[in-house]
């Protein structure tokens, strides 16, 4: 299994799938090919579907710069995935050079079916039951786990996730005015503090993770700087619930020892499972983010592994057959409100864990995650952020 970095990292907003994921296709081939003479871009799937809203063909404008180019948005041929795009290159001998790219999640692209780099594997098992056992032989902590196979440069890699993530925080409870696109949806982040303080509740938890979600998720859909956890459309998920730990006087080395163990988590998803909403319904997302959240602060409470892992599971149980269905295919609508609601969710999966009985645990979280692939994969494909079913079938002029 590969690195944490490949759930944690930081970038512009609104969608890894949609902006970050093509950005990496578009560098990739300005790199391969140095004789461009014009490019035919044409986007597949969910791409096509939602790629206006999702900002995808502005993000492949800004990355192939002064490239002669043409975007098309094919929404009826059947691709292997549905975030796939297919280049067309003439180059300056004329000769015509096809490449198709599929950008997987959370900003990862394969091309021609592969990976476009050959990344490490630096974990030994790929099922959290498996690391588990290593742990109790070993004497070990997720965090341990994870710090002995990453290395020491982890520490300071995850530290700077954690400041982008504050410091998205910070900005959208500050920044007041519309969120792109034709939605006219009005930033709420900004508003709901000042209520917060207006009636008194600036010590409330609830509150508080609400507004920090809510926070980045706008962050996020204005194309600002986030840390993607495990995707853009579910980085507001994991803040909300570090700023409920810092409510709690938690350390900040406990919040990041927690960070540590919620990437694992991820990292396990999207290895065995999906973290694309393209692919696998929001339950991908929001549901991954969720059990990363639920995780990351049982792992910061010191419960012991089993216990983690009994968290991580109920939170994502209760995200099953969650439908990714973005109106006009806008990353706004349920998805602000939705990571609100999903840290507040993954909070709860804590609380319920610390209140049953040490054996009342019947699933795994391995088997969650493979329920949760085979589920997204009987969703119809409407209900994978296609913006043709669930709200997104609402016929919104603006809120």
């Amino acid at each position: 299994m590969q690195s944490i970095k490949e759930i944690f990292y930081h970038g512009h907003g609104p969608s890894s799938s949609h902006t970050i994921g093509p950005d990496k296709a578009v560098n990739y081939l300005l790199n391969k090919y140095h004789n461009i003479k014009f490019v035919k871009v044409t986007l597949f799937g969910s791409l096509a579907s939602t790629g206006k809203g999702h900002l995808t063909d502005y993000i492949i404008k800004c990355a192939l710069k002064n490239v002669p180019h043409s975007i098309i948005f094919d929404i009826k041929q059947k691709m292997p995935h549905p975030n796939t795009m297919t280049f067309e290159l003439t180059l300056e001998d004329e000769s015509i050079v096809i490449e198709n790219i599929a950008s997987i999640g959370g900003g990862s692209i394969k091309v021609n079916g592969q990976d476009t780099l050959t990344k490490k594997e630096i974990y030994p098992h790929n099922k959290l039951c498996d690391i588990i056992s290593y742990c109790e032989q070993n004497n070990l902590r997720l965090d341990e786990y994870v710090l002995r196979h990453e290395g020491e440069t982890i520490i300071p890699y995850i530290k700077d996730i954690y400041q982008v993530m504050v410091a998205a925080i910070a900005r959208g409870i500050a920044t007041a005015g519309d969120l792109p696109g034709e939605l006219r949806v009005k930033r709420k982040a900004p508003t709901m503090y000042q209520r917060m303080v207006d009636e008194h509740k600036e010590n409330d938890f609830s509150t508080n993770v609400a507004i920090a979600a809510f926070a980045v998720a706008e962050e996020n859909a204005s194309g600002g700087l986030i840390a993607v956890a495990p995707t853009c459309g579910s980085a507001g998920v994991i803040p909300g619930i570090i700023k409920y730990m810092q409510m709690n006087n938690i350390k900040e080395q406990r919040i990041l020892n927690g960070l540590l163990v919620a990437g694992l988590i991820g990292m396990l998803a999207k290895t065995n499972a999906s973290i694309s909403g393209a692919e696998a319904g929001c339950q991908a997302e929001i549901g991954v983010a969720c059990a990363m959240g639920a995780a990351m602060l049982a792992s910061a409470l010191n419960y012991d592994n089993h216990t983690i892992a009994q968290c991580a599971e109920v939170a994502l149980e209760h995200s099953l057959g969650l439908t990714c269905d973005p109106i006009k295919g806008y990353v706004q609508i349920p998805c602000i409100e939705r990571c609100a609601i999903f840290a507040l969710k993954a909070i709860n999966a804590v609380t319920i864990v610390n209140l049953l009985p040490k054996e009342a645990n019947k699933i795994s979280f391995d088997d969650s995650l493979v329920t949760m692939f085979l589920t997204g994969k009987d969703l119809h494909v409407g209900y994978r952020e296609t913006a043709k079913k669930g709200l997104a079938r609402i016929p919104l002029k603006n809120t």
